[in-house]
């Protein structure tokens, strides 16, 4: 069988498992606003567009019907995941009022929400609870500024852009360890890295957001640091990949379990980061073997197995290897991505 047609057949068991879910857990449930249901939806975007299947494009059509309007109901960065699928439907079907409420949220991100006191955007959630005062987390670059830089590219209003880039290099700067490599999240009041873990699926948000946003923009000031950026952390990767294709849940400790989700993100960056001439071919292939691993990881059913639960910045080493495992809509998501 041809690697392109395996692909496809993985695609297809891996997002026909979320339109034929039954669960209403939190980890697949779709039916509601907020960066889970975001990122699946994602990956049936981008399963769409690698299959053309109608039923994937029909499946989004009627998802963004029935919530569009709860994109209003808690504005936050997390919650703004599923505008990213949104757009990229509107850029299909035309759909005017899909961009005007793509604009109303950008335009909050952009103007009124909160930042650290190092200008970075808060890391702000659905769920109750205290926050988290000053902290910039990696998932924001996917949450946010992705769909930032599309906007900016499909209305031409720089202002989009330009609010994503500066994030971008913000949070590249401030989360970087120095050797190629990023920790979960950056605390400004207190100037560290709190527990300075380097979380497998946060390097897989930066790795994929950073190669996207340099596909989707222009020159622009500091590209040549974000470049720089994205080729010393396809190196950094490299180095701790897991003799099976595989990343673990921490890159660099061995004894922690791998994570698929956070491979899946890490392929699909590398990839993308190839295809657009920033990485060299030696990253391809450690692409293909992530690759690999992620399609074993695949159930006959089509769940995605190894994938951790939602895991905020934990407070040691010891806490992020107890996180637990299930089939989530991101890791089915980020596997239709890495596969597409």
């Amino acid at each position: 069988m041809k690697m392109e047609e395996m692909n496809k057949q993985c695609i297809e068991k891996v997002i026909d498992r979320i339109l034929q879910r039954k669960e209403t857990d939190w980890n697949m449930d779709i039916e509601h606003f907020d960066w889970v249901p975001g990122v699946g939806l994602y990956g049936i975007f981008c399963a769409w567009e690698s299959t053309k299947e109608p039923k994937y494009l029909n499946f989004l059509n009627g998802w963004i019907d029935r919530h569009l309007e709860e994109a209003y109901a808690q504005k936050t960065v997390n919650s703004t995941a599923p505008l990213l699928t949104v757009l990229s439907v509107y850029a299909v079907t035309k759909k005017e009022h899909l961009l005007a409420v793509c604009e109303d949220l950008a335009q909050y991100i952009i103007h009124d929400a909160p930042l650290t006191i190092d200008g970075g955007l808060e890391h702000t959630v659905t769920e109750p609870g205290p926050g988290f005062s000053d902290q910039m987390w990696a998932d924001t670059l996917f949450m946010v500024c992705i769909f930032l830089t599309k906007l900016g590219s499909v209305t031409g209003k720089a202002e989009y852009t330009a609010f994503a880039q500066k994030q971008l290099l913000l949070h590249l700067k401030l989360l970087s360890d120095g050797n190629g490599l990023f920790y979960h999240g950056y605390n400004g009041a207190q100037k560290n890295h709190m527990s300075a873990i380097r979380w497998g699926r946060a390097n897989g948000w930066i790795i994929y957001s950073t190669a996207k946003i340099l596909q989707l923009s222009k020159n622009f000031d500091g590209r040549d640091k974000a470049e720089e950026a994205l080729s010393r952390h396809a190196a950094a990767l490299c180095r701790v990949q897991d003799l099976d294709g595989g990343y673990h849940t921490i890159l660099d400790d061995p004894t922690s379990y791998i994570e698929i989700s956070a491979t899946a993100a890490i392929a699909a960056g590398m990839k993308l980061g190839n295809e657009i001439g920033v990485l060299k071919g030696e990253v391809r292939s450690a692409a293909e073997r992530a690759i690999g691993a992620v399609v074993a990881a695949i159930a006959e059913n089509g769940d995605v197995g190894s994938v951790s639960t939602g895991t905020p910045v934990m407070p040691d080493a010891d806490a992020y290897k107890k996180i637990g495992i299930c089939p989530t809509l991101y890791g089915q998501g980020l596997a239709a991505v890495a596969l597409s």
